[in-house]
Parts: structure tokens; sequence; C-alpha cells
């Protein structure tokens, strides 16, 4: 009986995740509303200039990546591309972007951090580098919520024992 019981639910997780919207599985051409009933609603969106747009789908703070979805005037999805990453890192820029502008970017975070004694806050978003390490970009705010310096390290949740959780 145990074995029948194991059996469905290894079946019933393989369907849910058969069933699960991801970015990847998108078709161009699909609409805005469609992409959002099938992902759910975005953690932004940004404007862009030719009157297309992007909506911005975190996975953090247990996925590694951040997506941008492209579409075009009418609202037709165009292109995806992973955000975390240095191309996307380097957009952000010390003394001008914000709290806010960095959320539009990247949505939410993995974990924010208070530096009490710097008087400063920090987003940090987790993802996996070209050569397949676990990596954290960090992104530093004054008490205005000025980004004050960015930085790439190891992710610190890689080895403090939070994913082993005795499986």
């Amino acid at each position: 009986m145990s074995r029948l019981i194991k059996s469905l639910v290894i079946v019933s997780a393989c369907s849910l995740l058969a069933a699960c919207a991801h970015p990847d599985l998108l078709e161009v051409g699909q609409s805005g509303d469609s992409v959002v009933t099938e992902l759910g609603a975005p953690d932004s969106k940004m404007t862009l200039a030719d009157g297309g747009y992007i909506l911005v789908y975190s996975h953090q703070p247990f996925g590694m990546e951040v997506y941008w979805l492209y579409f075009d005037k009418n609202g037709r999805f165009v292109k995806h591309e992973r955000a975390l990453n240095e191309e996307h890192f380097a957009l952000v820029q010390v003394g001008k972007h914000t709290k806010a502008d960095v959320y539009q970017m990247f949505g939410k975070c993995a974990q924010e951090y208070d530096f009490r004694l710097q008087k400063e806050t920090a987003f940090m978003y987790r993802f996996e580098d070209v050569g397949g390490y676990n990596q954290a970009f960090w992104v530093q705010f004054d008490t205005q919520g000025i980004v004050t310096e960015t930085a790439v390290t190891q992710d610190p949740w890689e080895n403090d024992g939070f994913w082993q959780i005795g499986l």
C-alpha cells in the first residue's frame, strides 16, 4: 500500500510540475494579458520608448532568476531574457537610482539587509554565474534610498546550512 501511495505522490508532483508556467515556455506573439494569466502578476512593469514594455518576474528568494519579458507596442510577447547578469547589473547607477528603481528593474530580492552602523540597507539577489557558481548581487542604499554601491559576492546562503533540510 505504501508503494502505491508513493507512486501516486510522485505522479501528482510530476503532473503539477508539468503544468507549471514558466517564462521559457511562452510563445512569441502571446498577448500580455494571456502571459499575466499564465504567470501571475509581475513584480513590476517598465515602459519602453517605442511604446512597448517589459514585465519583470522575480523568482527570488528560492529561485535564482529574474526574467524580463519584452512586449511590443501592441502588447504582444516578443522575447525574454534573464536579468541577473553583469550586463543588467551595470544598469544600476550609484547616486542616481533608488530602491524603487532597483525593485522596478529586478523585482523582489532574496533578502533585504539592514546595516545599522552604516545607516544603510541592501537588497541581495541570488543568481548562478556563467561558471555555474551561486553568487549574490548586492545593491546598497543610503537613508534616502539612493544607491551607494553594488557588488557581486559568493551567495551567503550557500554555506550557512540554509539549504540543509534533512531530506
